[in-house]
């Protein structure tokens, strides 16, 4: 069964599945192929509810693969995600404090991200609304603030190997 990463942008999602195993899926890189574009310029074409229509088709497509998946932070917004989500045991939220996760992504070169634009207050709102999704649907929460992706991808595999006795 796959491992399913969810958390906040910035939390390291896409990172700790390449640790994991260097074939992972990253659900926005796929996204992306399979539109043909940024999910940037698709959220500013279709909007974000549009857009997470379309992440949920892409998320149950990819579970069949049996890789870690890097979801995107947003992933938990639509009800129908959430339910996809609950239904895998192997579900894991990366939590960080906003101000780390803020400070990343403000330092983050790679990753064009739509809703970060919209300032920290807006930024922070819409943390604290994921959360209490993030927390319900993780089969296992780690507090990434101060690890590596190295020793978060240890844990996970630690946390599998004692589901399995």
């Amino acid at each position: 069964m796959s491992v399913i990463l969810i958390g906040f942008m910035g939390a390291g999602k896409s990172t700790v599945a390449k640790a994991l195993s260097a074939d992972y899926i990253d659900l926005d890189r796929v996204i992306e192929r399979q539109i043909q574009r940024s999910i940037a310029s698709y959220f500013e074409e279709f909007g974000e509810a549009e857009f997470r229509v379309l992440e949920g088709e892409v998320l149950a497509e990819q579970l069949k693969k049996n890789l870690p998946i890097a979801t995107g932070g947003g992933i938990v917004e639509r009800i129908e995600n959430r339910k996809l989500l609950k239904q895998h045991t192997q579900v894991v939220y990366l939590k960080a404090d906003f101000s780390v996760l803020f400070d990343r992504i403000l330092n983050d070169a790679t990753h064009v991200r739509p809703l970060a634009k919209n300032g920290e207050a807006v930024l922070k709102a819409r943390y604290l609304a994921r959360e209490k999704y993030y927390e319900t649907l993780a089969n296992l929460v780690i507090n990434v603030n101060q690890k590596t992706p190295e020793e978060i991808a240890r844990h996970i595999r630690e946390w599998q190997k004692e589901g399995e006795i």
